[in-house]
């Protein structure tokens, strides 16, 4: 019995003991409730974030400080050297604008009859200063003017302003080679007015009765053309008959210096230069049409007349004689089949003399100066060069007028193919001295074909018209 109740007191300890350690152990383990719900700590505001402003620019102003007010009622004196259609077109704009003009300024237009005739009176009033605002001259001219007493203004102020001049988009719509051309040193003396262009008279029924089927494009093939009449003149019937009329006008020598590649002035040069080995070979190949018995020279005929009676296979003229060529062919009772071309290159792309009138701007009041400004800015609408175009066949200022043009079925074919030379064109030289120089050219022209002339001599000649041309640009 004492055995029995030992071992349950034993077995009562052992589990009294595990019990225990149980409580220990358990007490030393965490428990496991939900963890407590945390405070919110309070947060600052959210900031506001502001997007940067821009920075605030002050807008452009304009540097003519003239208000619409101002300009009312300002009369304005235009002198253009026309006369005819041309003349007569130049004075309806005007009439046009004086009516019509927001500002009611009044134009009055005057035509003089010639560039020659308008030169003289400018002479006269430069001395006496009762100037016209306005006139319409060749920029060289103009500029002659300027050197006997400082009378241009800068169109500059005008084109570029922000409240009166052209956009960005205006300008765009001009030829690069007619808006850009009479800037000199930053400041534009001139704005474009009426150009022609220097070109060949075809006649393409003829060319196919001497074998040949297309216009020639290169020297070579100009050569083998104009060469193609014997100098008996049996393959062209006249006997008198030659493929190229020798034209001594600067135009056209000037026409086949471009054609050989010769750059003889330009706005970033300080002097001519025809000593080179372009205006030499121009030379050259002139003198050798001429030694081959190529060429016609008759001085008491116009150019019409020798193309309509088929004494030239080609004929200088510029693009504004067209319309007296069309009519001479028709008085004549000549059905050639004929058309222009520009001057002939060694890689067929042609070459095309520009040349013509500029507006110019003379110094008076700023509210006269403005409104003869307002005056061109009209004129070059894309509406009114159309108009100029159509009536006096000038060539067109604008890439979007010549465009509608060339689509115009009821314009002369050749009119419209002259139109398309229209890139091709390079300016004559606008500096004061090419007034007098232009006439050096013509006469270095004469002496290459005179009777004592031959072809040696080409080298002497080029120098020489390069002296000249030298000593009096150094003049002015």
């Amino acid at each position: 019995m004492s055995a029995f109740i030992d071992l349950h007191s034993s077995i009562f300890r052992r589990l009294i003991g595990v019990f225990i350690l149980s409580i220990l152990a358990f007490g030393c383990m965490p428990l496991h409730l939900p963890p407590p719900t945390p405070t919110p700590t309070a947060l600052p505001p959210a900031k506001t974030v502001q997007p940067p402003q821009p920075t605030l620019m002050p807008s452009p102003t304009s540097a003519l400080q003239l208000s619409d007010e101002q300009l009312r009622g300002v009369s304005i004196r235009f002198w253009h050297p026309y006369s005819g259609e041309i003349g007569a077109s130049f004075d309806r704009l005007a009439d046009e604008f004086s009516r019509q003009s927001q500002w009611q300024i009044t134009v009055e237009s005057q035509g003089f009859g010639g560039v020659d005739l308008l030169n003289e009176q400018m002479q006269a009033v430069l001395a006496q200063g009762n100037l016209p605002n306005l006139v319409i001259a060749p920029l060289y001219q103009a500029l002659r003017w300027n050197q006997e007493r400082s009378i241009l203004v800068d169109w500059s102020l005008y084109t570029e302003d922000v409240r009166w001049g052209l956009s960005v988009s205006e300008k765009q719509a001009y030829y690069p080679n007619l808006w850009d051309v009479a800037l000199m040193d930053g400041h534009r003396w001139g704005i474009a007015a009426r150009r022609v262009a220097q070109l060949l008279l075809y006649n393409a029924s003829w060319a196919r009765e001497l074998g040949f089927d297309a216009a020639p494009r290169t020297l070579t093939d100009f050569q083998e053309q104009a060469c193609s009449l014997s100098s008996d003149g049996t393959q062209g019937g006249d006997s008198s008959a030659k493929g190229y009329l020798f034209s001594h006008d600067y135009p056209t020598i000037l026409g086949w210096f471009m054609a050989f590649g010769a750059q003889i002035a330009g706005n970033d040069r300080l002097e001519y230069e025809f000593k080179s080995p372009e205006v030499q070979d121009a030379f050259f190949y002139l003198r050798k049409l001429f030694d081959q018995g190529c060429t016609l020279s008759v001085a008491d005929l116009e150019p019409s007349a020798v193309f309509a009676q088929r004494q030239a296979l080609f004929v200088p003229v510029h693009s504004g004689q067209l319309t007296a060529v069309e009519q001479t062919l028709e008085n004549a009772a000549n059905t050639d089949r004929w058309t222009v071309l520009p001057f002939p290159t060694a890689n067929g792309e042609g070459a095309v003399l520009l040349y013509g009138t500029d507006f110019v701007l003379l110094q008076s009041s700023e509210r006269e100066q403005l409104a003869a400004w307002l005056f061109v800015r009209w004129l070059l609408e894309k509406e009114n060069q159309q108009r100029l175009a159509q009536e006096t066949l000038g060539l067109s200022l604008r890439m979007d007028v010549a465009e509608t043009l060339q689509g115009d079925a009821h314009l002369s074919a050749v009119y419209r193919a002259a139109l398309g030379y229209l890139p091709l064109g390079v300016n004559e030289p606008m500096w004061a001295s090419w007034d007098t120089v232009r006439w050096a050219v013509g006469d270095a022209s004469r002496q290459l074909v005179a009777w004592y002339f031959s072809a040696d001599q080409v080298p002497g000649l080029v120098r020489l018209l390069d002296r000249t041309a030298t000593d009096l640009h150094s003049r002015h």
